[in-house]
């Protein structure tokens, strides 16, 4: 792989790390919203799920990004024996 490859792969990695991490934050705000709104507290409840709504995003680049890199380790050149 060149050097530039390499970096694409660093960088991919670290945006799906990213990508991985605000989407479990998305759920971890809806479960707090959860427990707020089942001990009365709406205004809490509200203030938590339209805290999530706009992390929604963060689930479906993960999938996409991880393909991407598994195509980028397939694409090595390999070696004929024969």
């Amino acid at each position: 792989m060149t050097i530039s490859k390499v970096f694409l792969r660093d960088i991919l990695g670290l945006a799906l790390v990213i990508s991985t991490v605000l989407a479990a934050l998305c759920i971890l705000l809806d479960i707090f919203a959860v427990f707020a709104y089942l001990n009365h507290e709406e205004k809490i409840a509200s203030i938590f799920f339209d805290e999530s709504f706009y992390l929604l995003v963060f689930f479906i680049p993960p999938y996409f990004i991880s393909k991407y890199i598994n195509h980028l380790d397939m694409k090595t050149p390999q070696k004929n024996i024969g």
